[in-house]
C-alpha cells in the first residue's frame, strides 16, 4: 500500500494507526473534524483532510489515489440512543458508499467491536466469528448497524471488519481509570459477584492487524456469517476482569483490593453518574448501559483466524504490555 485514508486519525486507536501506516513508508491521508485536535497529526507524510462522515461531498476527491481505507472513527459513549446508530451505523454506510463510487475501490477495514457480536454464546468457549450475533447493548447493536451497513454494500467494494476486544495503551482514557484508580486508592471494584473471562489487544497490536487486514483479509460476502470478520484479541490469556485489577497492579508495583459491587447496586449508581455528565452535556462511560456489557458473561473471544489469515501475533504478553502501558502513564503525568 502506498496511500491510506485514514478516519478517527485524532482519537486513540488513531493515533497507533497512524504511527505503524508510517512506519510501513505509507502516506496517509486524515479525516478530521476538528482540525483544533489535529497538532500530532502535522508530520512527514500525513494530509489531515477537515471534514465530517455526514458531509461525503466535501472530502470525497481526497480519496483519489487511495490503496485503502481505514475507519477507526465512532463513539464509544452518547447521550442519546440516536446519536450512536447515527455515527457508528448511518455514517459506515456513507463513507462504503463514497468508496465504491471511486473508479478502482479501495479496500475497506472497519474497526468495529467485539461489542457488536455480543458475548460468547457457549461457557468456557471462547467466540468466534462465526458464532450467532447478539449485541448485548445499545452500543453493540449500532456497531451491529454499521457492520449490517457494510453487509449491504460487500458486492460494490472489499471489505474487511475486525472487531477489537479491549483495546488498551498510550492515549487511553478507558482503561487508564483502572490504573489511575488502583494507583491512587488500591481498590478495583467489580460489577456483581460473577467474574467472567475477558479478550484484551494493545492498540499498536491492533494497529498492525488492522494494516495486515488491509493488504491481505479476507472480504465479506453478503450475507455469509463471519466471512470477512476477524476478531482482534490477545487470545493466550483471557483474565477475569478481577484478575485484569491484579495484573495492573502488579504492573505498577501496588497492591489491590478487588471488591464486587453487587449488581442491584451497580444499576441505580452507573445511572446516577450519566445522569450526572448528562446534565452536564456530556456522554458517560459509565452507564447502564456498559453495565449490561459487564454483566453479560464471557467476553472471551478467539483469535485463531487472524492468526491463520494474516499471520497475527501480538508482540509481546499481556504483563508485558501492561508494565509498558504503566510506565507512559507515569512518564506523561497519568498517575
Amino acid at each position: 500500500m502506498r496511500t491510506v485514508f485514514l478516519t478517527g486519525g485524532t482519537g486513540f486507536i488513531g493515533r497507533h494507526l497512524v504511527d505503524r501506516l508510517l512506519a510501513d513508508g505509507c502516506a496517509v491521508r486524515c479525516l478530521v473534524r476538528s482540525p483544533d485536535r489535529a497538532g500530532h497529526l502535522r508530520r512527514d507524510g500525513v494530509q489531515v483532510v477537515p471534514g465530517t462522515l455526514e458531509d461525503v461531498d466535501a472530502w470525497r476527491r481526497d480519496l483519489t489515489g487511495c490503496d485503502a481505507v481505514i475507519h477507526a472513527g465512532g463513539l464509544v459513549a452518547a447521550r442519546r440512543r440516536r446519536d450512536l446508530f447515527r455515527v457508528n451505523g448511518d455514517a459506515v454506510g456513507r463513507l462504503a458508499d463514497a468508496c465504491a463510487d471511486r473508479p478502482t475501490p479501495p479496500a475497506l477495514v472497519h474497526v468495529s467491536s467485539l461489542a457488536a457480536a455480543g458475548p460468547a454464546p457457549r461457557p468456557n468457549v471462547p467466540r468466534a466469528e462465526t458464532d450467532p450475533v447478539a449485541p448485548v447493548s445499545i452500543y453493540g447493536a449500532s456497531k451491529h448497524a454499521g457492520e449490517a451497513a457494510l453487509d449491504r454494500r460487500a458486492a460494490r467494494l472489499p471489505i474487511t471488519i475486525l472487531q477489537p476486544a479491549i483495546v488498551f495503551g498510550p492515549h487511553d482514557t478507558k482503561v487508564a481509570a483502572m490504573f489511575q484508580s488502583i494507583a491512587r486508592f488500591r481498590l478495583h471494584l467489580r460489577m456483581g459477584f460473577r467474574d467472567a473471562p475477558l479478550s484484551l489487544i494493545h492498540a499498536a497490536d491492533l494497529a498492525s492487524l488492522a494494516v495486515a487486514a488491509a493488504r491481505n483479509g479476507e472480504r465479506l460476502a453478503g450475507g455469509v456469517p463471519g466471512r470477512g470478520i476477524y476478531h482482534a484479541c490477545d487470545d493466550r490469556e483471557h483474565p477475569t476482569y478481577g484478575a485484569l485489577g491484579r495484573k495492573i497492579a502488579a504492573a505498577l508495583g501496588r497492591s489491590v483490593l478487588v471488591c464486587p459491587l453487587p449488581v442491584p447496586l451497580a444499576w441505580p449508581a452507573s445511572l446516577a453518574v450519566a445522569s450526572f455528565w448528562s446534565l452536564l452535556g456530556q456522554p458517560s462511560i459509565v452507564s447502564p448501559d456498559k453495565l449490561r456489557e459487564a454483566t453479560a458473561g464471557s467476553w472471551a473471544a478467539s483469535a485463531a483466524k487472524a492468526r491463520g489469515h494474516l499471520g497475527f501475533a501480538p508482540a509481546a504478553p499481556l504483563d508485558t504490555r501492561l508494565r509498558e502501558t504503566a510506565a507512559w502513564l507515569r512518564a506523561t503525568g497519568g498517575l
